[in-house]
């Protein structure tokens, strides 16, 4: 399905965006560029969008035309499917990550083997089956629309393979957009992950990057940290830094009514090195002091998927602690619900353990919400300097205490105080900058997230 492009004036200026995931009802993956397009189209752009997301319908301006190029199934796709009928529905999720049968012990050289082979068949990414597809739809749109600038942005970062062949032979300036790293560098929070972990994986996503970023005209990524990392492995190639912001106009209202007592909120997928543990030991530490808080209601509420190892260690932490009954569980929730929950908490938690790096998209939504909201993170981590920036309260890990005290603050302001953020963390804040740099090659020296 697609939303066809006229070609646009010849003085209009014409950006072609490709992205494996795009709009608001879906992966928060799809966020940045939807926000960022949607406000360059206010400024004047014309946009053409390929995407394997199904269209949401309402989510782009009139000057953003989206075209669907959806992912064709894989081998690897059947191996899923039949694990999944084997397993259960919910493998992976919290409700029932306690309840599965732990995997058969396997030779430590097979199970190496076994995540090769794993690897190579998801090889590049979880977009194989789209790429070859989207490559065409994006030289047909290229001869069609006849855009200026191509942006590919990723992860999945073989958006920016689908990038490189269709841009070969084009006049347009191409450049790639990183909301994680690519090939590297990669911290603790990534040595469990299979794919990146792996040899074959390395091995191969390295001459990928140095390819692309060889021939694309520049790199953007969403961390100032980041740009420091790439810009010393690539001297020659020009490194942009536009962090991530939010859509207020696809935020909820301010919530109506609050959950009873102190409601604490995560939203989000347990992943890498990302671990609520210190919040619920912190938790309980809290309804210790004040039992008051328990009486009324107080809870953690949770909302999202886990990977399996990460669903059992929330559960043996909960039950650790034995904080059953001031744990709820939501599971994955539409993207509307999962932001009432955060609305209707006194305090929105974001985790960023060991993603030195990266900041979680989710840090400015509930900032812009005016929830509080607390950063796990190491203060001086990429979350942590942009939770301070941002107005949030950072706590690390080990500092149970801190996150515990934190707590006692917000119960005994009782005011159901909303935080204010005094930087610019907007979509249409940040676009006039991504305009800049998309037409002249460079973020501006006052831009406004400096």
């Amino acid at each position: 399905m697609s939303t066809r492009a006229t070609e646009a004036p010849g003085d209009a200026r014409r950006l072609l965006v490709i992205t494996y995931y795009f709009g608001p009802n879906g992966s928060v993956g799809g966020l940045r560029w939807a926000g960022i397009t949607k406000y360059l189209a206010r400024l004047g752009w014309k946009v053409f969008v390929i995407t394997a997301a199904p269209p949401a319908g309402n989510s782009t301006s009139s000057d953003t035309h989206v075209e669907w190029c959806p992912r064709l199934w894989t081998f690897l796709d059947g191996c899923r499917l039949l694990r999944r009928f084997a397993f259960g529905r919910s493998v992976g999720s919290f409700a029932n990550g306690s309840r599965v049968a732990p995997a058969a012990e396997v030779p430590g050289l097979l199970r190496q083997v076994r995540r090769e082979m794993a690897a190579l068949l998801a090889f590049p990414d979880e977009s194989r089956g789209w790429v070859f597809r989207a490559a065409l739809r994006a030289r047909a749109a290229i001869r069609r629309f006849q855009p200026q600038v191509v942006v590919s942005s990723g992860p999945p970062h073989a958006a920016h393979l689908v990038a490189g062949m269709a841009t070969i032979g084009s006049a347009a300036r191409w450049w790639i957009d990183l909301r994680d790293p690519w090939a590297g560098p990669h911290t603790k929070a990534w040595d469990a992950d299979p794919r990146v972990a792996s040899k074959i994986s390395r091995a191969l996503s390295r001459p990928l990057e140095r390819v692309s970023f060889g021939t694309a005209h520049g790199v953007i990524v969403n961390t100032h940290q980041l740009a420091q990392a790439l810009a010393p492995r690539y001297p020659a190639v020009p490194v942009a830094w536009v962090p991530n912001g939010v859509d207020p106009e696809c935020l909820p209202p301010l919530a109506r009514s609050r959950y009873p007592g102190l409601g604490l909120a995560y939203a989000g997928t347990l992943y890498g090195s990302r671990d609520l543990g210190p919040v619920v030991r912190a938790l309980r530490t809290f309804l210790e002091r004040h039992p008051e808080a328990a009486r009324a209601g107080s809870k953690l509420r949770v909302a999202g998927l886990a990977e399996l190892r990460h669903a059992r260690a929330f559960n043996d932490a909960v039950a650790a602690a034995g904080m059953e009954p001031y744990v709820e569980l939501l599971g994955p929730l539409p993207r509307a619900e999962a932001l009432d929950v955060v609305c209707r908490s006194r305090l929105a938690v974001v985790l960023a353990q060991e993603q030195e790096l990266q900041i979680p998209a989710k840090l400015y939504e509930s900032v812009a919400m005016g929830v509080p909201t607390l950063v796990v993170a190491p203060v001086d981590s990429a979350a942590g300097l942009e939770g301070n920036r941002v107005g949030a309260v950072v706590r690390d890990s080990d500092d149970v205490e801190g996150i515990a005290s934190l707590l006692e603050q917000l119960w005994q302001d009782g005011s159901g105080w909303r935080s204010p953020c005094h930087v610019p963390i907007t979509y249409e804040a940040l676009a006039p900058a991504v305009d800049r740099l998309l037409r002249d090659g460079f973020v501006p020296d006052d831009a406004d997230y400096r």
